[in-house]
């Protein structure tokens, strides 16, 4: 990967702690394309790499926009190449409006304390993870849609199915235990492997 960093630097850049206006940083696939970009109000370099604030990330695939996240703070390494983002995160990616409580890139992002709403379903999971080709992969989480109520300590979403493993289902005067769920969100529509049916009152 190529990095590209865009900034306006002062020539005090041997102090222990430089300040950038302005700063760009953009990183790009083995193809050219743009891979993630961070746009900061405020960047300056620390002992160990780079903190800012009003961040602003755009992540992409085969050169295409996938997410955009932004945040009050970043702290990344010194090459820029894996970041936090702390504060106010908010998101939209795949048709989900997202919040967190920290989001990580190292290869892949890393969302933790994870909501998200759209697509006819709402998500929380301790955990979520998006590889920007795969799909959404949700840890100890919770999901409401077309009146059920889902909860699974590991699921996947992705083409508005989403796939938990030992998920409990409740809705439609039903309550149900599966060793394996399939869930079509646009049409409400479920699959078990392995269930247990209990009729609700």
């Amino acid at each position: 990967m190529r990095f590209l960093l865009l900034v306006i630097v002062s020539l005090a850049c041997w102090a222990q702690e430089l300040v950038v206006s302005a700063p760009w940083l953009v990183v790009y696939d083995a193809e050219g394309r743009p891979r993630w970009e961070i746009r900061l109000e405020r960047l300056w370099r620390t002992k160990g790499g780079w903190e800012g604030e009003a961040v602003s990330v755009s992540l992409f695939w085969a050169g295409e926009l996938t997410f955009r996240v932004q945040a009050q703070r970043l702290r990344a390494e010194a090459l820029g190449r894996s970041w936090t983002l702390l504060g106010g995160l908010t998101g939209e990616g795949h048709g989900f409006s997202f919040s967190a409580e920290e989001a990580t890139w190292n290869g892949q992002l890393v969302l933790k304390g994870f909501a998200a709403h759209g697509q006819g379903i709402a998500l929380r999971a301790r955990e979520a993870r998006w590889d920007l080709a795969g799909p959404l992969e949700l840890f100890e989480a919770e999901g409401e849609g077309q009146a059920w109520t889902l909860r699974f300590p590991y699921g996947r979403y992705s083409a508005d199915v989403l796939v938990a493993q030992d998920a409990e289902a409740v809705g439609h005067g039903l309550s149900l235990r599966a060793e394996f769920l399939e869930f079509w969100v646009g049409e409400g529509r479920l699959k078990f492997r392995s269930v247990h049916v209990v009729r609700r009152s």
